[in-house]
């Protein structure tokens, strides 16, 4: 049985991501630091949850950074040691006029 290569589901995470990120994020006009955590944590459970009933055989890690939007910068790396035809990973932006938010989703081949 061949395994499923990243390069293969790589569009539809993206997809699955983004609509998850805009469906809990699109009623959020104003960033709030108190409920910043609660937000995230849900986006990043909904994603797991989501791509985990899918049975494709994965593992799958998720982290997610919520933030307001000002002037001020955000950088942020990854680097992961793995197979690169079968593993990979995704980062993804949503963007109001009050809040950003960015997910990197890791996905390997047990």
């Amino acid at each position: 049985m061949s395994q499923t290569e990243f390069a293969d589901i790589k569009e539809e995470l993206i997809k699955t991501v983004q609509e998850i990120m805009n469906s809990d994020l699109e009623d959020k006009t104003e960033y709030d630091h108190e409920k910043a955590q609660e937000w995230v944590s849900t986006i990043c459970e909904k994603i797991i949850k989501t791509l985990n009933e899918e049975q494709r055989g994965f593992k799958i890690m998720c982290t997610g950074t919520i933030f307001p939007k000002g002037n001020a910068a955000l950088g942020f790396s990854a680097a992961c040691f793995w197979n690169s035809k079968t593993d990979g990973s995704i980062t993804v932006q949503y963007e109001s006029d009050n809040i950003h938010c960015f997910v990197c989703l890791f996905v390997v081949q047990p």
